[in-house]
């Protein structure tokens, strides 16, 4: 097989990709969060269709939207809680920190059927808590290395 050279030069090692073409970090944050959500939301409604077919944990009748959404909107803010979190650490399966217990949540709750003002509540008390203590952590790491 024969190979053809290219015109354009490769790339230094070390190099970066042309600046102009890298997302900003704040909105990969906003789409890594969004995306995950998605994802958790999919997930979600795949495994209501599934367990109404008659397999263990029939949910209730009833419309799996507000759970669902409800759920979309505390993954999305988990998610970026997360980021903010692990900003400067690198390390793999940190996905699985949301995922795992939105998934788990979601079936529950498309079992239960709890009032959706529930778990907005529960929710937002867990990521204020969540946010409180990686605010404090933070504040002791920028306090250690200064």
């Amino acid at each position: 097989m024969e190979t053809r050279p290219t015109t354009e030069p490769e790339p230094a090692p070390g190099a970066e990709a042309d600046p102009r073409r890298r997302v900003p970090a704040p909105l990969a944050a906003l789409g890594r969060a969004a995306g995950i959500a998605a994802l958790v939301t999919a997930i979600g409604y795949a495994t209501h269709r599934w367990a109404s077919t008659g397999m263990p944990l029939t949910p209730l009748p009833g419309s799996p939207w507000p759970y669902l959404t409800a759920w979309a909107v505390l993954t999305f803010l988990a998610g970026l809680l997360l980021q903010w979190a692990t900003a400067r650490v690198e390390y793999d399966g940190r996905w699985q920190l949301v995922v795992l217990p939105v998934y788990a949540g979601i079936r529950i709750t498309l079992a239960h059927h709890p009032d959706p003002a529930l778990l907005y509540a529960y929710g937002a008390a867990a990521l204020a808590a969540g946010t409180a203590a990686t605010a404090l952590w933070r504040r002791r790491l920028r306090r250690a290395g200064a």
